[in-house]
């Protein structure tokens, strides 16, 4: 994997791939301490918020690494991507309003809001569904072109699957093997972005 990328750019989505998926497990090792399980808790839903922003810059660094292997089909998973991690900020943020308005009115609010007007529904989905898919579809593409080390790309593609099954069902120990996973597939990608920047100032100095 050799990107064309400048060094800011490679400082920038380094740090984005590799921050991110922390964030992520962070924020639901914090929904499941908490007790209530994910997409459930405050201090989860602050740190998923800054995760889903994470995520769009890990997920734009991806695609600039795919864009010379896939043209045509990067502007399309960028607004999967970026539709569907933005959406999961509107989630991480009704996990905080429902655990606040729980503890406080003894009411779920988004549930009430859904009851109340239907159509808030569309301000969740289909976006939400948007970040798992483009998980999976940009892992499969990153395996066909060989754009980096398969396991990376087999790696990223499962855990867009486990990601929408965990996160679906609230199953907790998967949303945290998910989270892991995304760990392992993205924290090496970023790393190697990283190093090649430092190795490109070393040249240039």
């Amino acid at each position: 994997m050799e990107p064309e990328l400048s060094t800011p750019n490679r400082r920038l989505f380094g740090g984005a791939l590799i921050l991110a998926p922390l964030l992520l497990l962070a924020s639901t090792t914090a929904y499941v301490v908490a007790g209530e399980g994910v997409n459930h808790g405050v201090s989860g839903g602050v740190i998923g918020v800054w995760s889903c922003l994470a995520m769009i810059l890990a997920m734009i660094g991806l695609l600039r690494i795919l864009e010379p292997h896939a043209p045509r089909a990067t502007p399309w998973l960028l607004v999967l991507a970026v539709c569907g991690f933005g959406g999961g900020i509107a989630f991480n943020l009704s996990a905080v309003f429902d655990a606040v308005f729980e503890e406080v009115h003894q009411i779920a609010a988004v549930d009430t809001l859904w009851e109340t007007e239907p159509g808030t529904f569309f301000a969740y989905l289909p976006w939400g569904w948007f970040a798992p898919l483009s998980l999976l579809l940009v892992g499969i593409l990153l395996w066909r072109t060989h754009a980096v080390p398969r396991w990376n790309a087999a790696l990223l593609a499962v855990s867009g699957v486990t990601f929408v099954a965990s996160r679906i069902e609230r199953v907790d120990p998967l949303a945290l093997a998910s989270d892991a996973l995304l760990i392992i597939a993205l924290v090496p990608l970023g790393w190697a972005l990283l190093t090649g920047a430092r190795h490109r100032d070393r040249v240039n100095a």
